[in-house]
């Protein structure tokens, strides 16, 4: 006999029911971004020319690109007037054929409880031929071995980086950052 395989929304409306702490669940996901846009307008209000751009993904996810000279200020912005007091992870892209790289924090909020299933992915591009960003451990300490790792496979430079040894290579490691697009490693 076939079955027929429930969607989430069909899942979350019956658990309402049955739970009165999942009251309002299925309503939930067809909210609006308002959150999210506003959020974004208090960023733009506060750094007008400082953001680059500024994007909802989907439902609790914002892209904010900002102009690395700015990353400091707008990053004490988010932890002390807006609540991103977590970062949950640092990233870093190689774009090669643009000759950049992108740092990403991905940036989330304990302390205010309102946003908590909020994220923020704080971008900066810098060049590649000249790697160096402004270390954000002195705002999220948490952040230190991710930065870290994104010096040792990136050859990224944090200025202001409290511990930029290695952390994951051998010591006597002398090749380029494994993690760089044009690095190749013998297949054999």
């Amino acid at each position: 006999m076939p079955t027929k395989t429930r969607g989430s929304r069909t899942r979350n409306h019956h658990a309402s029911r049955k739970n009165p702490k999942l009251q309002g669940v299925s309503s939930e996901l067809s909210l609006s971004h308002e959150r999210e846009d506003n959020l974004i307008k208090t960023l733009k209000e506060n750094f007008p020319t400082d953001i680059k751009d500024a994007t909802v993904m989907r439902r609790s996810r914002i892209n904010v690109t900002v102009a690395p000279e700015k990353i400091l200020d707008i990053a004490l912005f988010l932890r002390d007037k807006l609540g991103f007091d977590h970062p949950t992870g640092v990233s870093a892209v190689d774009y090669n054929r643009e000759s950049r790289f992108e740092i990403v924090y991905h940036l989330a909020s304990i302390a205010n409880p309102a946003q908590r299933d909020i994220l923020i992915n704080l971008k900066e591009s810098v060049p590649r031929n000249t790697p160096k960003a402004t270390s954000l451990v002195r705002i999220w300490p948490g952040v230190e071995n991710f930065e870290r790792e994104s010096i040792e496979m990136f050859g990224l430079q944090f200025e202001g980086h409290p511990r930029p040894e290695k952390l994951f290579l051998n010591d006597n490691w002398d090749g380029p950052p494994p993690m760089r697009k044009e690095v190749r490693f013998p297949t054999d």
